[in-house]
């Protein structure tokens, strides 16, 4: 009996994670000690970030409770919405808070205003707000997307907080905007004290990223012109380019105004993007063994993109007075994926008020609320499956750790500073889990609903019944959100991949047309920037397939530059009319077939270096380097992938 005992409990919590590790862990774990790794032995950094949000969020608590507010435990939750590793992110994400709320707030008050007494037109319309909001945030970048979910479920919490006592819902949205602000202000004062040197640090943060990607960018185009880079090496490259390109708006926020270095950083990382498109060409064209001469132009463009790449990373380094330069990089728009995400939130907010209407559970308003919430805190992730199963595996931790405050500990404290000292140690411990990636998710739900499930107050506590109804309220809001994640147009990988690979050929035939504006940096920043959001989500595509579709975007990115080289070639006035309506002839034909047009690459190539013969040096050399792109087409549709789309 002993033994089975044992087993039993082995098979439980054994080194290999078993049914617990499996529940809350996510799978199998190594050892019990780097599991821990993050909570005993935490870095200074993580260990700031960590005692700095902590604070804040208990001084939001205390703030809120001191001026008698009704429900204070929202203030904590946005101190841990908004607080991030760097100060420039928390700016950026506050900024949009704070707008998404208050124009959610204003949204709110104007439902419960319209619909007072219809509760079916007033859901209806919620859910088709909600739905609007979460499709239209996938249109958005950074947390300008985030600013307006929040804008949909900040109107569903005021709607639904008022259904009971409409008259007031003025003062709840009052209340809940009262919230949001102190949140938000208290979190940037203990970032500015806990972060001096601001300016400093953001700029030696963006200089050492941007360094970095230079060097790593060197290191590969080496490895691609020896034939020892293959396609995954390159998308794990542009994936840090991509990553940094997306940090840099947080460093420039830090940096303070009056600076372009954000415009000199994406410049600078679209130069490299660019090197990177040259390389692979070279390293086509002497795989081929084509024409020798062929490679002479493309090593000085090489290093001309190299030269710009230095020049707005000195820009960054040391500003110029007067500097007036501007630059954008772009990323690809999902529009089928942002009406699945507004179309299932929709339905998801329609299928939470049938509920409450159907059972007529007392904490239905709280239901939706939650459910309206989380769905906001979906929308904005790539893969809203991948993200919901860590979701509810913190809340799981969430409810389990308020249940513990809310019944035994919390009826207990009697002055606030026996309030700071029980909660510091558990929001530690939860800001700790938010700086490592492997505990994140879970770290995202717990931290943001701790407060809320505990619910303090000033003169009164949660009873035993209304904190398990809002327990279960909230867990069946991120257990329901989970699975329509699920069974409502599901994101799969497979078929978003097939999408962008249909997307990027269209594009690529459209590059050709003369009336087409997309420049090479719009183009290779929309190329990769869908190239890395796949890799991130590809773990479950076998390695072939992943492979063979990195070399197809790969392929598509350097000859979509080439194509916009020759597009402008074929405008420049300095070329004979002969040679510009020949390049003209082969943009029409990319137009009509795309790379199948690379049939006439080598001819057209060809005839251009005969028609270069006896040129004048500027025109001899634009030809040169005109077929010298044509030789690379042609090299590119050679090596075409087994990648079907």
């Amino acid at each position: 009996m002993r033994r089975d005992n044992v087993m039993t409990s082995q098979s439980m919590v054994g080194p290999d994670g078993g049914l617990l590790g499996r529940l809350f862990f996510g799978g199998p774990r190594a050892s019990l000690r780097s599991q821990l790794s993050w909570l005993l032995e935490p870095s200074a950094m993580d260990l700031i970030f960590a005692v700095r949000s902590s604070l804040a969020a208990i001084l939001s608590l205390l703030i809120a409770m001191g001026m008698e507010l009704d429900s204070p435990q929202w203030a904590p939750l946005t101190v841990w919405v908004v607080a991030q590793s760097s100060r420039g992110e928390s700016l950026s994400k506050a900024r949009w808070r704070i707008a998404g709320t208050v124009l959610g707030c204003g949204i709110g008050v104007a439902l419960i205003a319209a619909f007072p007494q219809a509760s079916a037109l007033f859901f209806c319309c919620l859910a088709v707000w909600i739905g609007l909001c979460c499709g239209g945030a996938t249109f958005l970048e950074s947390y300008r997307a985030y600013g307006l979910v929040l804008t949909g479920f900040t109107s569903a919490i005021v709607a639904t907080g008022a259904i009971a006592e409409p008259d007031h819902v003025f003062d709840i949205a009052m209340a809940r905007g009262t919230y949001i602000i102190l949140g938000v202000v208290c979190e940037a004062l203990l970032a500015v004290l806990f972060m001096p040197t601001l300016q400093a640090q953001a700029r030696k943060r963006l200089l050492d990223r941007l360094n970095g990607a230079f060097q790593a960018v060197r290191q590969v185009v080496s490895d691609l012109v020896s034939g020892r880079a293959d396609a995954q090496t390159q998308g794990q490259v542009l994936t840090d380019l991509m990553a940094a390109n997306a940090r840099i708006e947080f460093d420039a926020l830090e940096m303070g105004p009056g600076t372009h270095a954000a415009d000199h950083a994406h410049a600078a990382l679209a130069a490299m993007i660019m090197v990177l498109a040259r390389a692979r060409g070279m390293a086509l064209l002497e795989q081929e063994h084509t024409v020798e001469q062929q490679s002479v132009p493309l090593p000085a463009a090489l290093y001309a993109d190299y030269d710009i790449a230095r020049e707005h990373i000195e820009a960054c380094a040391h500003p110029k007075r007067g500097d007036r330069f501007r630059f954008k990089m772009t990323s690809r728009r999902h529009a089928l994926e942002a009406v699945e995400n507004g179309v299932r939130a929709c339905m998801g907010i329609l299928a939470g008020w049938l509920v409450w209407e159907v059972t007529g559970w007392p904490s239905g308003a709280g239901f939706i609320s939650f459910v309206a919430l989380v769905y906001g805190l979906m929308a904005t992730r790539e893969n809203p499956i991948l993200a919901s199963t860590p979701f509810l595996k913190g809340a799981l931790w969430c409810a389990f750790a308020a249940a513990i405050y809310a019944l035994w500990v919390m009826p207990a404290v009697t002055a606030p500073e026996v309030l700071i000292v029980m909660l510091a140690g558990v929001m530690t411990i939860g800001g700790l889990a938010a700086r490592k990636p492997a505990t994140a998710g879970y770290a995202f739900s717990f931290n943001m609903f701790l407060p809320v499930l505990i619910g303090p107050g000033n003169q009164s506590r949660f009873s035993e019944e209304a904190f398990f109804n809002n327990a279960m309220a909230f867990l069946a809001a991120v257990t329901f959100v989970g699975w329509t994640y699920r069974l409502v147009l599901p994101f799969r990988v497979d078929s978003h991949m097939r999408r962008t690979a249909r997307w990027g050929a269209s594009r690529l035939k459209a590059l050709a047309a003369p009336t087409s504006r997309v420049t090479v940096h719009q183009w290779l920043s929309e190329s990769a920037s869908s190239l890395v959001r796949i890799l991130r989500n590809a773990q479950g595509v076998p390695d072939p397939i992943r492979l063979a579709y990195m070399q197809t975007q790969c392929r598509a990115m350097t000859m979509g530059m080439h194509i916009v080289f020759l597009r402008n070639v074929a405008k420049d006035p300095i070329l004979p009319l002969n040679a510009r309506r020949g390049i003209r002839v082969f943009l029409r034909k990319w137009a009509q077939t795309g790379p199948d047009a690379t049939a006439w690459a080598s001819v057209t190539a060809g005839w251009l270096e005969r028609q270069a013969l006896g040129a004048p040096p500027d025109t001899q050399d634009i030809l040169q380097k005109t077929a010298t792109s044509l030789h690379i087409l042609a090299a590119e549709h050679s090596d075409t992938p087994s990648f079907v789309n």
